[in-house]
């Protein structure tokens, strides 16, 4: 029996999003085109009612929150739009700035998104809880797409039950979705302006938009540590408003100081010979 056997599927959606980036600032803040793993966990902690300021421990100075056991949970996303983004302009309080600033931040438009989720078996009654609450349109928090400013909707769509899993060390014909960790993938050029989207050229860019770009974040968040540390991954995806965009062909690294198991991807199946990688 696999650790995550099943996986609940939803829709998120909203008028507006912005998944800022760390280190841009006020001159510019950047967003995500999809939401980072750690915004994901959010949502998932605001659903069940975890407390921002819940702290399990407490070592040399250095707080764990109770918020950091979710990041065991698996997530895929898919991105259902055409990524299309705007800078708009702010005014508010920015960190300790104690005066009105112009805010200058890329913002989402229309953003719709399929998310796929698996709760590890130590977390069951928590799957059973949260599934309950998004089957019946419930949460303990506000959800929002990124800001406060844009309210998030949801709708539970799926629930796959002991779903297949393999793990696959070299090419693969299946149809993969959803976002793809890049860093066990060989040959991937991660400044290859074909593979990535580059804000500096936003406005060309993000009008040329098609179903069969893949697109590469060299720093997709995908845990925090006490608030403060993040933990990144290489990861890429498609975007699309079909079923048409998958990954195939996939060759892993050959890199002889890795052993087998960290250079294997994880797939699980979701009906149809559609499977999916999950961080």
């Amino acid at each position: 029996m696999n650790e995550y056997d099943n996986i609940i599927v939803l829709d998120i959606w909203s008028s507006f999003g912005s998944f800022s980036k760390a280190f841009s600032n006020t001159g510019g803040l950047l967003t995500y085109l999809i939401p980072p793993k750690t915004t994901v966990v959010g949502m998932i902690a605001a659903i069940l009612g975890y407390e921002f300021s819940d702290v399990i421990e407490e070592v040399d100075g250095i707080k764990k929150y109770k918020i950091e056991e979710l990041f065991d949970i698996k997530i895929s996303i898919r991105a259902f739009f055409d990524l299309k983004v705007k800078r708009v302009v702010f005014n508010s309080h920015y960190g300790n700035e104690p005066n009105l600033l112009n805010v200058r931040q890329d913002v989402l438009l229309d953003p719709y998104y399929k998310i796929y989720l698996s709760f590890p078996g130590k977390f069951h009654e928590k799957e059973k809880e949260f599934l309950e609450k998004i089957k019946s349109n419930k949460t303990v928090y506000n959800l929002y797409m990124g800001r406060n400013e844009f309210f998030l909707n949801y709708e539970f769509k799926e629930y796959l039950e002991d779903v297949n899993c393999k793990n696959i060390y070299d090419k693969s014909n299946d149809k993969i979705y959803g976002i793809l960790d890049k860093s066990k993938i060989k040959n991937v050029d991660l400044n290859s302006q074909t593979a990535t989207t580059i804000f500096g050229k936003m406005s060309e860019d993000i009008s040329k938009l098609a179903s069969h770009y893949e697109y590469v974040v060299k720093d997709y968040p995908v845990r925090r540590h006490d608030f403060v540390n993040f933990e990144y991954r290489p990861i890429s995806f498609y975007a699309a408003q079909d079923d048409n965009t998958y990954f195939t062909n996939l060759i892993l690294k050959e890199d002889l100081e890795l052993e087998e198991e960290d250079k294997k991807i994880e797939l699980f199946n979701i009906g149809e010979d559609k499977w999916i990688s999950m961080i």
